[in-house]
Protein backbone atom coordinates (compact mmCIF):
# COMPACT_ATOMS: atom_id res chain seq x y z
CA UNK A 1 0.00 0.00 0.00
CA UNK A 2 2.91 2.45 0.87
CA UNK A 3 4.55 1.84 -2.65
CA UNK A 4 0.90 1.91 -4.71
CA UNK A 5 0.90 5.49 -2.59
CA UNK A 6 4.35 6.58 -3.48
CA UNK A 7 3.61 5.99 -7.27
CA UNK A 8 0.16 7.28 -6.75
CA UNK A 9 1.89 10.79 -5.62
CA UNK A 10 4.68 10.34 -8.47
CA UNK A 11 1.67 10.45 -11.41
CA UNK A 12 0.06 12.92 -9.66
CA UNK A 13 3.54 15.46 -9.86
CA UNK A 14 3.84 14.31 -13.39
CA UNK A 15 7.29 13.37 -12.15
CA UNK A 16 8.25 10.67 -15.16
CA UNK A 17 11.68 8.22 -15.15
CA UNK A 18 14.63 9.63 -16.73
CA UNK A 19 15.69 7.04 -19.76
CA UNK A 20 19.38 6.25 -19.41
CA UNK A 21 20.22 5.13 -22.92
CA UNK A 22 18.82 5.12 -26.54
CA UNK A 23 15.89 3.26 -27.55
CA UNK A 24 13.82 2.46 -30.59
CA UNK A 25 11.02 4.90 -30.68
CA UNK A 26 9.58 4.34 -33.94
CA UNK A 27 9.31 1.58 -36.40
CA UNK A 28 8.44 1.69 -40.05
CA UNK A 29 7.48 -1.05 -41.89
CA UNK A 30 5.85 0.01 -45.21
CA UNK A 31 5.12 -1.31 -48.47
CA UNK A 32 8.11 -1.59 -50.76
CA UNK A 33 11.06 -0.45 -49.50
CA UNK A 34 9.50 2.38 -47.15
CA UNK A 35 11.32 1.08 -44.19
CA UNK A 36 11.85 3.18 -41.34
CA UNK A 37 13.77 3.20 -37.88
CA UNK A 38 13.72 5.86 -35.59
CA UNK A 39 16.10 6.27 -32.50
CA UNK A 40 15.37 8.46 -29.34
CA UNK A 41 17.60 10.04 -26.88
CA UNK A 42 15.73 10.61 -23.77
CA UNK A 43 18.44 11.13 -21.66
CA UNK A 44 19.68 14.47 -20.19
CA UNK A 45 23.40 14.08 -21.99
CA UNK A 46 24.29 13.73 -25.71
CA UNK A 47 25.37 10.49 -27.00
CA UNK A 48 27.71 9.59 -29.40
CA UNK A 49 25.83 7.06 -31.82
CA UNK A 50 29.75 5.92 -32.85
CA UNK A 51 29.27 3.42 -29.89
CA UNK A 52 26.05 2.00 -31.37
CA UNK A 53 25.54 -0.51 -34.17
CA UNK A 54 21.60 -1.55 -35.90
CA UNK A 55 21.44 -4.87 -36.26
CA UNK A 56 19.25 -7.11 -38.64
CA UNK A 57 18.26 -10.45 -38.14
CA UNK A 58 16.44 -11.94 -40.80
CA UNK A 59 14.03 -14.71 -41.36
CA UNK A 60 14.83 -15.76 -37.72
CA UNK A 61 18.49 -15.54 -38.14
CA UNK A 62 21.03 -15.09 -35.24
CA UNK A 63 22.35 -17.02 -31.71
CA UNK A 64 20.92 -15.64 -28.23
CA UNK A 65 22.34 -14.90 -26.26
CA UNK A 66 25.91 -13.94 -27.85
CA UNK A 67 23.85 -11.93 -30.77
CA UNK A 68 26.15 -13.25 -33.59
CA UNK A 69 24.38 -14.10 -36.74
CA UNK A 70 23.30 -11.34 -37.69
CA UNK A 71 22.23 -10.33 -41.62
CA UNK A 72 23.54 -6.88 -41.80
CA UNK A 73 25.33 -4.98 -39.42
CA UNK A 74 25.77 -0.88 -39.51
CA UNK A 75 27.39 1.11 -36.95
CA UNK A 76 26.09 4.37 -36.63
CA UNK A 77 27.77 7.89 -36.62
CA UNK A 78 27.51 11.40 -35.05
CA UNK A 79 25.84 12.41 -31.85
CA UNK A 80 22.37 13.03 -30.71
CA UNK A 81 21.69 15.70 -28.61
CA UNK A 82 19.26 14.97 -25.07
CA UNK A 83 15.57 15.05 -26.05
CA UNK A 84 16.18 14.54 -30.32
CA UNK A 85 15.49 11.88 -32.52
CA UNK A 86 17.66 10.43 -35.47
CA UNK A 87 16.06 7.85 -37.96
CA UNK A 88 17.54 6.01 -40.74
CA UNK A 89 15.57 4.43 -44.18
CA UNK A 90 16.73 1.98 -46.58
CA UNK A 91 18.11 3.81 -49.83
CA UNK A 92 15.92 3.32 -51.95
CA UNK A 93 13.01 4.99 -49.36
CA UNK A 94 11.15 8.24 -51.03
CA UNK A 95 8.55 9.39 -48.23
CA UNK A 96 10.73 10.68 -45.98
CA UNK A 97 14.31 11.14 -47.53
CA UNK A 98 16.10 13.70 -45.10
CA UNK A 99 16.89 10.06 -43.50
CA UNK A 100 19.76 8.31 -43.02
CA UNK A 101 20.68 5.95 -45.61
CA UNK A 102 21.14 2.53 -43.45
CA UNK A 103 21.77 -0.69 -45.00
CA UNK A 104 20.19 -2.49 -41.57
CA UNK A 105 16.29 -0.87 -43.31
CA UNK A 106 16.08 -4.01 -45.38
CA UNK A 107 13.68 -5.89 -43.38
CA UNK A 108 10.19 -7.68 -44.81
CA UNK A 109 8.06 -7.35 -41.47
CA UNK A 110 9.45 -10.95 -40.44
CA UNK A 111 12.92 -9.46 -38.93
CA UNK A 112 14.04 -9.23 -35.72
CA UNK A 113 15.76 -5.23 -35.62
CA UNK A 114 18.40 -4.48 -32.47
CA UNK A 115 19.99 -1.59 -30.85
CA UNK A 116 23.51 -2.93 -30.30
CA UNK A 117 25.85 -0.94 -27.84
CA UNK A 118 29.36 -1.41 -28.18
CA UNK A 119 30.83 -0.60 -25.43
CA UNK A 120 28.91 -2.96 -23.13
CA UNK A 121 28.71 -5.62 -25.89
CA UNK A 122 25.01 -5.78 -25.14
CA UNK A 123 22.02 -5.00 -26.92
CA UNK A 124 19.67 -2.14 -25.64
CA UNK A 125 16.77 -3.05 -27.59
CA UNK A 126 15.52 -5.72 -29.78
CA UNK A 127 12.37 -5.18 -31.66
CA UNK A 128 10.90 -8.61 -32.98
CA UNK A 129 12.76 -11.44 -31.43
CA UNK A 130 16.08 -12.94 -32.61
CA UNK A 131 15.82 -16.69 -33.51
CA UNK A 132 11.77 -16.38 -34.21
CA UNK A 133 10.58 -16.59 -37.89
CA UNK A 134 6.74 -15.62 -37.11
CA UNK A 135 5.64 -16.08 -41.19
CA UNK A 136 5.42 -12.53 -42.52
CA UNK A 137 4.76 -10.41 -40.03
CA UNK A 138 5.16 -9.81 -35.74
CA UNK A 139 2.02 -10.29 -34.16
CA UNK A 140 0.41 -9.04 -30.48
CA UNK A 141 -2.89 -9.40 -29.09
CA UNK A 142 -4.62 -9.04 -32.83
CA UNK A 143 -1.83 -6.66 -34.07
CA UNK A 144 0.46 -7.06 -36.72
CA UNK A 145 3.17 -5.09 -38.06
CA UNK A 146 2.71 -6.13 -41.72
CA UNK A 147 2.95 -2.81 -44.05
CA UNK A 148 2.85 -0.48 -40.07
CA UNK A 149 3.83 1.84 -38.52
CA UNK A 150 4.33 1.32 -34.66
CA UNK A 151 5.62 3.63 -32.33
CA UNK A 152 6.63 3.32 -28.27
CA UNK A 153 4.72 4.88 -25.99
CA UNK A 154 5.41 8.14 -24.67
CA UNK A 155 5.65 6.73 -21.16
CA UNK A 156 8.72 4.53 -22.07
CA UNK A 157 12.14 5.09 -21.24
CA UNK A 158 14.05 2.05 -21.70
CA UNK A 159 14.79 -0.72 -24.20
CA UNK A 160 14.00 -4.30 -24.25
CA UNK A 161 17.41 -5.55 -23.55
CA UNK A 162 16.82 -8.91 -23.66
CA UNK A 163 15.80 -11.38 -26.66
CA UNK A 164 11.46 -11.50 -25.64
CA UNK A 165 10.48 -14.77 -24.82
CA UNK A 166 14.08 -16.13 -24.95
Amino acid sequence: RILTNALAMVLALGVSAQATDLIISEYVEGSGSEKYIELYNGTAASINLNNYQLRLYANGGGVVPAYTGWTTNNTLAGTIAPGATVVYRNGSAGLYPAATVNTVCNWNGDDAVVLWKVSTAAPIDIFGMVTCDPGSQWLATGLSTLDRTVRRKANICAGVAANPLG
